[in-house]
């Protein structure tokens, strides 16, 4: 079976870019030269997508001058850049909950086995006020995602899904987030996060399609593969997580 080009028409990327973010309440006018950035922004704004059909009520925040900051670099503190905010209520009365998180981009997370190693997830989700920045010994500061604030993360690559990356991917869950491959937890439809995700653009050929399938079932966490040809994907992750 032939593997679907990952390559899409750059307009029509930034065409989309600019809608979704008007039509949230700011404007957008970074222009990347490079397909990569603006996947990663598309995918971020898929995610966001979710969350809204779940009928989270969604807030931007770290608008400059009504001006969505996307955060197309490792570098930079979180709060020069913006953000979603996304908030949902559950039940009545004193049953009553509250759901706050945040969905960042290019953010640090911190690791789940030492306090003072971090990985850059490409899209993070989190709970409110989850985010630090700390001054390093060499004076600089930095911002994270305290690890015990993390809720999921997803990876974002612009080409075709192959062994050797999809296998990778099970190093980083087991540094951050080793609970979901090392246990199995039943999960409340109506708190439901979408588990941690590798997201290709382009599709795979056969071998990688078998090695993508055994991985999300052995592991609980998500393949998604041919994005740019199946946007529908994204809404009906097929593992889940509840925080």
């Amino acid at each position: 079976m032939s593997s679907k080009t990952p390559w899409k028409d750059r307009k029509e990327l930034l065409k989309d870019l600019s809608s979704f973010i008007r039509r949230n309440g700011a404007f957008f006018n970074q222009n990347s030269k490079r397909m990569s950035d603006l996947f990663e922004m598309s995918v971020y704004n898929d995610i966001i997508r979710y969350y809204k059909r779940k009928k989270y009520r969604l807030n931007i925040k770290h608008k400059k001058k009504g001006v969505f900051r996307y955060k197309l670099s490792t570098a930079g503190l979180y709060e020069n850049f913006s953000f979603f905010e996304a908030k949902r209520n559950y039940g009545r009365g004193k049953n009553k909950e509250v759901i706050e998180i945040e969905i960042h981009h290019n953010l640090k997370v911190q690791s789940a086995h030492n306090d003072h190693i971090y990985y850059t997830a490409d899209i993070s989700v989190c709970t409110k006020g989850g985010v630090t920045t700390i001054k390093q010994r060499s004076g600089y500061r930095h911002s994270f995602v305290e690890n015990d604030k993390l809720v999921t993360f997803f990876e974002v690559k612009n080409l075709n899904p192959f062994p050797e990356i999809l296998f990778g991917f099970s190093g980083l869950v087991l540094e951050v987030m080793p609970g979901l491959i090392l246990k199995d937890e039943e999960v409340d439809d109506k708190k439901r996060h979408l588990s941690p995700a590798i997201i290709f653009s382009g599709s795979g050929s056969e071998h990688a399609e078998m090695v993508s399938s055994d991985l999300r079932d052995r592991y609980g966490y998500n393949i998604i593969c041919g994005l740019y040809w199946n946007k529908g994907q994204i809404y009906s992750f097929k593992n889940l997580i509840e925080i």
